[in-house]
């Protein structure tokens, strides 16, 4: 599998599947993992976007330590995608608004949580490694992005 082949495999689950892990480090460096719900922009296949609240925890761990690691996986866990990447907030409101057009469906959890628009931030990880992997046929791929 080339590195083309698993980026559109990944999206191509990301679309059937929409929720992921992060993983990220706190303060006190203990991992911390939640579920959120990425995507991928049209025409970029190194970097994964999300979105937060400023407020939200995990926005301090951010800042402290940017490196952090995504799970994927399929329906009945047929295929796992796991990337790392360094993360950055993203500000620009014209950026929020398109990438809530891409995900907003996916956000039922985050609206319960916050319900303040004028808090939500975006998260862009910038891809630096992945790994593909098919527990049925043991098929393991590694890339570098």
């Amino acid at each position: 599998m080339t590195k083309q082949e698993l980026l559109k495999r990944f999206r191509q689950v990301l679309e059937e599947s929409p929720q992921a892990l992060l993983a990220t480090v706190t303060d006190e460096g203990y991992p911390a993992m939640r579920y959120m719900t990425p995507a991928m922009v049209q025409g970029n296949d190194e970097a994964l976007y999300a979105v937060t609240a400023a407020s939200f925890p995990k926005v301090k761990d951010l800042a402290a330590h940017a490196q952090v690691s995504w799970m994927l996986t399929s329906p009945k866990t047929r295929e796992i995608f796991s990337f790392r990447g360094k993360i950055r907030l993203v500000e620009d409101p014209r950026f929020k608004s398109e990438l809530l057009e891409e995900i907003g469906q996916g956000l039922e959890t985050f609206w319960r949580l916050n319900d303040d628009p004028s808090d939500l931030v975006c998260l862009e990880t910038r891809l630096v490694s992945g790994e593909y992997f098919n527990p049925k046929t043991a098929e393991k791929v590694q890339i570098v992005l």
